[in-house]
């Protein structure tokens, strides 16, 4: 009976050593155009599971943005225009117009797009529309699909000028939350006057806006990145970065990285939107370890769990240029946050890099961040991405590769700020969304371009076999019946002979590659 017991506990361990299985990789935006496709956000239509939408922005060869939905689950996509009203004037650097006759014309611009799905399934997208010659946000725009992203309505307008960074949530009674960055006027690759992150709602499903209400502290001059959330209670929670001292990006100076460090600030609203309390930092030591353009600053992420919990992740180069993700918990509404704890469990200062994590919150309480990985290239070089999964409310977690090839970090746009390269823009941020048995993941992805053309994809997989609170309980559940099995039997006869185990394996999965890949353009 012992050796039964103990051979009972041996199929358990074997079958959980597949781990969880992840899904092919799959291209997102249109194959074929050498474009730099990056920044995506996902979200799952409540209603239709099977709905997926990703919106992102394009770089190159001009600036623009598009939505992608798919209604297998991610299996295909397909591409919908982001409308902007027929009167709206090209920004400087809009994408060729392919009707314009042989004249050089550009396009209209929405860029920097965001994405919610209501509780009733309808689609919410907020985003700029960038003019002149500095390409600047001219007017901030949403629009929404009832048929989970295929067709748009008309644009209603949100604000006015000058927004930057948009993001979106909608809580449970539909009341649609958008939060931005107001700036007072811009120059060349920097900020002029105060900028002040702001919040706006609308309770009739988008048709109108409130006036915009402060959220970041008066006393921080220096802010950016914002996120919203809505927690479990139903309070609009919003996470911001304060990036202290840093004249040298905020005022587009020479030099090197700034010195730091940076905090991670939340203000939490309890009326619907129409005010929120002081802020609370609750990460003071963020080391950045290079330049960035103020206008596009990388987002942290904040997540909502069960019972009013919040996560925050974000990434820090506190071994130098060695960067790692980090997440703080709240387990009272964000008004006090526990440790940090690092979710990459490669070795610490190994001069690899983590960085750009998004995290989300499956509704039993599994904690899931995905993030960019370059621990596979002692180089520092080629990256991945990769996921990290907490069954024990995000105080430990283990990490799966979710890129099924490294991908190059030097491929896409570069831009020269004060007279300094910096690295290849990749973007603000990925997507992530969580359920009870998998995770969705969206990233950019360079595996399809070079140093020469720059070309950046939007690639998304899901990670299945991944339980309520992390642990693969489809999987437990039928050892857990196995070894019940034995147990029983061994009580009411001898076993003659011996059992023979059963191996799941992870099934190859087919890469997607495009039918034809366009020559690099000169």
């Amino acid at each position: 009976m012992v050796a039964l017991a103990l051979l009972a506990a041996g199929v358990f361990l074997f079958v959980l050593e597949g781990g969880p299985e992840v899904s092919a990789n799959v291209l997102v935006n249109p194959p074929g155009i050498i474009t730099a496709n990056n920044s995506p956000t996902l979200a799952r239509n409540p209603v239709r599971p099977s709905n997926l939408v990703v919106a992102h922005r394009i770089d190159r060869p001009g600036f623009s943005a598009l939505v992608e939905w798919s209604d297998d689950g991610g299996v295909t996509w397909r591409p919908t225009t982001i409308p902007l009203p027929p009167d709206t004037p090209a920004c400087n650097a809009g994408l060729p117009d392919p009707v314009a006759g042989g004249v050089p014309r550009q396009l209209p611009c929405p860029f920097a797009p965001d994405v919610a799905f209501a509780p009733d399934g309808t689609l919410f997208v907020l985003y700029v529309e960038l003019q002149g010659n500095g390409n600047t946000p001219a007017r901030l725009w949403m629009t929404t699909s009832a048929d989970g992203g295929a067709t748009m309505a008309p644009p209603v307008p949100v604000a006015g000028p000058l927004t930057f960074q948009p993001r979106l949530a909608v809580d449970p009674e539909g009341t649609v939350h958008a939060v931005w960055l107001q700036a007072e006027n811009v120059a060349l690759n920097r900020l002029v006057g105060p900028a002040t992150i702001v919040a706006a709602r609308s309770g009739d499903g988008g048709r109108s806006f409130s006036a915009p209400v402060p959220v970041s502290d008066p006393a921080r001059p220096r802010v950016g990145a914002a996120t919203p959330v809505i927690t479990t209670d139903g309070a609009l929670v919003v996470l911001y970065q304060d990036f202290k001292d840093d004249r040298r990006d905020f005022e587009g100076l020479e030099g090197p990285p700034a010195e730091g460090p940076f905090a991670l600030v939340v203000a939490r609203s309890d009326d619907d939107g129409q005010s929120f309390t002081p802020g609370v930092e609750l990460e003071s030591g963020i080391v950045p370890t290079r330049r960035f353009l103020v206008f596009l600053p990388e987002h942290p992420s904040i997540a909502a769990g069960p019972e009013g919990v919040l996560y925050v992740t974000w990434h820090s180069g506190v071994d130098g240029d060695d960067e790692d993700v980090f997440l703080r918990r709240s387990d009272d509404g964000g008004a006090t946050w526990g440790g940090a704890v690092r979710v990459n469990d490669n070795p610490a200062g190994d001069g690899t890099r983590q960085y750009l994590p998004r995290v989300a919150v499956a509704p039993g309480g599994r904690v899931d961040v995905l993030f960019y990985d370059r621990r596979l290239d002692p180089a520092d070089v080629l990256t991945d991405a990769f996921l990290a999964s907490s069954q024990d409310n995000g105080a430990t977690f283990t990490n799966q590769r979710v890129s099924s090839m490294p991908f190059d970090s030097r491929v896409g746009p570069v831009f020269n700020l004060f007279d300094e390269t910096v690295e290849a823009d990749f973007g603000t941020r990925t997507g992530l969304h969580s359920t009870d048995g998998a995770a969705s993941a969206v990233w950019t992805d360079t595996r399809l371009g070079s140093l020469d053309d720059g070309r950046q994809d939007v690639f998304t997989a899901t990670v299945s076999g991944l339980g309520p609170s992390g642990f693969p309980w489809a999987v437990a559940a039928t050892a857990a019946v196995v070894a019940l099995g034995l147990t029983w039997f061994t009580r009411r006869r001898s076993v003659k002979g011996a059992a023979g185990g059963v191996s799941i394996g992870r099934a190859p999965s087919k890469e997607f590659v495009p039918e034809q890949r366009p020559e690099a353009r000169e």
